[in-house]
C-alpha cells in the first residue's frame, strides 16, 4: 500500500512538472507567422532575436510603422550582445524571416497566406527611395526548396516559442539555430541562408550611418520580401509563384529602435510652408498687439 501511494505521488509530481514545462513552452509573445529579426556576428559567441509581430501586419500596412520595438539593450550588452558600438561593427549581420506553416496544401489559406509563404529579407545596398526596393529580389527555384525554406525558418524562429517568454531571445551559438541557418564562409561572409537563399538574406553593419530613411536615422536597412508557394483563391495580393514581392523596409537606429518604411515621409510643399509661416507671423503680431493695448 505504501509503495502504491508513493508511486502515485511520484506520478502526480511528474505530471505537474510536465504541465509546467509545457506551459513554459508557450510564449505569449510569439506565434507562427511572426517576423523575427535576428543578429549574429562572425566569430561571435551569441545571437540575438527579436519578434516584431505578425507578417500580415507588414504585408497589409499602407503607412510607415515607427518604433515597432527596441532591441538596444540586448545588442549593446558587452557580455551577451555585441558592445556599445554594435552599429559600427562590420562583422555584425542581421536578417529577417518568418513563415506561418510548412503545410504543402495548395488550397488551405490562413490570414491571406497559403502554407509555406516565406517572408525573408533582402540586402538594401543604398538608401534609394522609400517604398521602393533597393535590393535583389528573391526567386526560389522549386517547390521542394519552398518546403525546405519553410522548415528551416521554423527551426530557427521556433526557439522563441520554446526558449523564451518574451519577444526577445539571446542565446549562445552552441544552442541557437540562427548560425546554423545562416552560415558564414571562412572569409566571414554569409553564404546560403536556410539552405535556399544563396548569398544570404543578411545585411551587415559598418562604420558611419546608413542615412535618414523614412524620417528615421538608419544604421541598417533590410527590404522585406513575401514569396508564395501557390496562389489559390483567398490569397491576399497574389503574385507569381516562388517570386519575391517587395513589402517594405526595416530600419534600425543607434538606440536599437526598429521601424518599417513603406512610403515617403510627406514634406509640405513650398506654398504650404509659406502660408503656414505667414499665419504664424500674423498670429504672433496679434499677440504682441494685445499686450501693448493691455
Amino acid at each position: 500500500m505504501t509503495k502504491n501511494i508513493l508511486s502515485t505521488a511520484i506520478l502526480a509530481a511528474a505530471g505537474v512538472a510536465l504541465s509546467a514545462s509545457s506551459a513554459m513552452a508557450q510564449n505569449p509573445n510569439y506565434a507562427p507567422g511572426d517576423i523575427v529579426l535576428y543578429f549574429q556576428q562572425f566569430g561571435g559567441s551569441n545571437t540575438v532575436a527579436l519578434n516584431v509581430g505578425s507578417a500580415t501586419t507588414f504585408r497589409d500596412t499602407t503607412s510607415n510603422i515607427i518604433n515597432i520595438a527596441n532591441i538596444g539593450s540586448e545588442l549593446s550588452n558587452g557580455t551577451t550582445g555585441f558592445g556599445s558600438s554594435w552599429y559600427d561593427t562590420s562583422s555584425l549581420w542581421w536578417g529577417a524571416a518568418g513563415v506561418r506553416s510548412n503545410s504543402t496544401s495548395l488550397t488551405t489559406v490562413t490570414a491571406g497566406d497559403v502554407g509555406r509563404t516565406l517572408y525573408v529579407s533582402g540586402v538594401r545596398t543604398a538608401l534609394g527611395t522609400e517604398g521602393v526596393a533597393n535590393s535583389a529580389g528573391w526567386t526560389v527555384d522549386s517547390n521542394g526548396s519552398m518546403t525546405s525554406g519553410a522548415n528551416n525558418i521554423i527551426a530557427q524562429n521556433n526557439r522563441l516559442e520554446t526558449q523564451s517568454l518574451v519577444s526577445t531571445l539571446v542565446e549562445g551559438t552552441a544552442t541557437s539555430n540562427i548560425d546554423i541557418q545562416n552560415p558564414f564562409n571562412i572569409l566571414g561572409s554569409p553564404t546560403n541562408s536556410f539552405s535556399v537563399f544563396p548569398g544570404s538574406v543578411l545585411g551587415s553593419f559598418g562604420s558611419g550611418s546608413f542615412g535618414s530613411f523614412g524620417g528615421q536615422a538608419a544604421e541598417g536597412a533590410l527590404d522585406l520580401y513575401r514569396i508564395l508557394a501557390a496562389t489559390p483563391g483567398g490569397v491576399v495580393d497574389p503574385g507569381t509563384i516562388r517570386e519575391g514581392q517587395f513589402q517594405g523596409t526595416f530600419v534600425i537606429d543607434q538606440g536599437g529602435d526598429v521601424s518599417f518604411i513603406v512610403a515617403p515621409v510627406a514634406v509640405p510643399e513650398p506654398t504650404t510652408m509659406s502660408a503656414t509661416l505667414a499665419l504664424g507671423l500674423v498670429a504672433g503680431a496679434m499677440r504682441r498687439r494685445r499686450r501693448v493695448t493691455a
